[in-house]
């Protein structure tokens, strides 16, 4: 089982945070283009069990490549991050595995949309997301194997946010979905 340690926030300046990654030694990944396609249904309801299933399509903008990955979010398991849960894996064909879903009686809600700059150092992750109808936002992520290794993930994660000019007190715990569904209404 993985356990996705993650903190997320809303950036001041998109520019100055991916200067400042760099000048932390975090090295500069793909740019991609993702569309997550969420689901609900009336036998599991995701929103009140604080979970999520997820289709996620993923074009490179550099190479054009295209992938896909199903996810499944466990509820977050503690009261100052986004850490949970995560099973995820490779779908051949997202439509597919859409058409799947809704044959089962899954629905889906609207997509999130975002463009994606990954960095990278050691195990950690900082994803600089410019959310469409939402903004910029930073989430810092580290996948652990054990629940023993939250607490010093998170403590990791925490250190590259102070480094970074935030503190935990600039965070969110609510996902890009929530956000969206909430200013639609």
């Amino acid at each position: 089982m993985s356990i996705e340690v993650e903190i997320k926030l809303k950036i001041r300046d998109r520019d100055k945070l991916m200067e400042d990654l760099r000048a932390i030694d975090f090295k500069q990944g793909d740019l991609v283009s993702e569309s997550d396609i969420y689901y609900t249904s009336k036998h599991h309801d995701f929103e009140k069990m604080d979970e999520a299933l997820r289709i996620r399509s993923i074009r490179n903008l550099s190479t054009g490549e295209t992938s896909s990955v199903i996810t499944f979010k466990g509820a977050k398991t503690d009261n100052c991050s986004m850490t949970r849960k995560e099973l995820e894996t490779e779908v051949g064909d997202s439509e597919i595995a859409r058409e799947i879903l809704e044959s089962i009686g899954f629905t889906p809600v609207p997509a999130v949309e975002k463009e994606r700059q990954n960095f990278y150092k050691q195990k950690i992750t900082a994803c600089v997301d410019r959310v469409k109808n939402l903004g910029e936002y930073l989430e810092l992520e580290k996948i652990v194997d054990a629940e023993e290794e939250k607490t010093e993930a998170l403590k990791e994660l925490e250190e590259v946010l102070q480094r970074l000019g935030y503190s935990m007190e600039d965070t969110t715990r609510i996902s890009y979905l929530s956000m969206l569904m909430k200013k639609d209404l």
